[in-house]
């Protein structure tokens, strides 16, 4: 399967490696269908991450390798769910940390359908902070069509974590839906809150273009503006993910 989704792009040569040891605590730990939920997640990301490429990219706000995903990715998005699936099995499968791995993945794919649609709104988007309008692709800003997105991501695996991790009681299917969602949701404008706030922001010296990332533009080195230089997208990544699963075990 890993290889299937190098072959496809879906993640790069060191994504794959990353992927393995994480893809197996799951199968392992959780079981068959903890690693289907995962596998819906990363096809259905890849898939919003790849829609419209070129236009992402004309606006210099595309993924970086035609929208593979690398190991500092794999790990932001999968090492929770890793995490909650060993303290699933070290728990004799309670249900607290089969909602904590619904939260994490809700959170992952809700964040990056927000993040890929929300790149394509015809307005700019709005700082969650202050609801003034900021650079499209800024970390900390929100678009309607974002949260519309978010929400779809978050019911999207809501429900398929209801199907399949509820041991087939509707009980548990009323608890783990709503759980994904909220978590999901919370956790998602948690990331951007993070964002605006501790991530590392640069600027082009020249153009005064604010980026992501410390990189080369105008042929100078971009200088730090804000945040913290250790916080990158994948660190808020990972930190939004664990406070998805915990919101989400938190509404039993």
């Amino acid at each position: 399967m890993i290889i299937l989704a190098y072959k496809a792009r879906i993640i790069d040569r060191y994504g794959a490696i990353a992927a393995l040891p994480v893809g197996f605590i799951i199968l392992y730990f959780g079981s068959i269908l903890w690693f289907f939920v995962l596998l819906i997640f990363f096809i259905t990301g890849s898939l919003f991450t790849k829609y419209k490429y070129g236009q992402k990219q004309n606006m210099e706000l595309a993924e970086h390798n035609g929208g593979a995903r690398s190991w500092k990715s794999v790990v932001a998005n999968g090492a929770p769910a890793a995490a909650f699936a060993i303290l699933y099995y070290l728990s004799h499968n309670n249900l607290t940390f089969t909602l904590s791995f619904t939260g994490s993945i809700s959170f992952a794919l809700s964040d990056t359908v927000a993040t890929e649609i929300g790149l394509l709104s015809k307005s700019k988007p709005r700082s969650i902070l202050t609801g003034k309008e900021i650079d499209t692709g800024q970390s900390g800003g929100i678009t309607i069509q974002g949260e519309i997105a978010a929400l779809t991501g978050s019911l999207l695996i809501g429900t398929m974590c209801g199907l399949f991790l509820s041991e087939g009681t509707f009980s548990q299917i009323r608890v783990i839906l709503p759980a994904a969602i909220t978590g999901g949701m919370i956790a998602t404008n948690i990331d951007s809150i993070l964002g605006a706030t501790i991530q590392a922001k640069y600027k082009c010296l020249n153009c005064r273009k604010r980026l992501e990332k410390m990189t080369i533009h105008c042929n100078l080195p971009a200088v730090q503006e804000r945040g913290t230089s250790m916080v990158d997208n994948n660190v808020v990544n990972l930190l939004a993910a664990l406070i998805g699963g915990v919101i989400s075990a938190s509404s039993i």
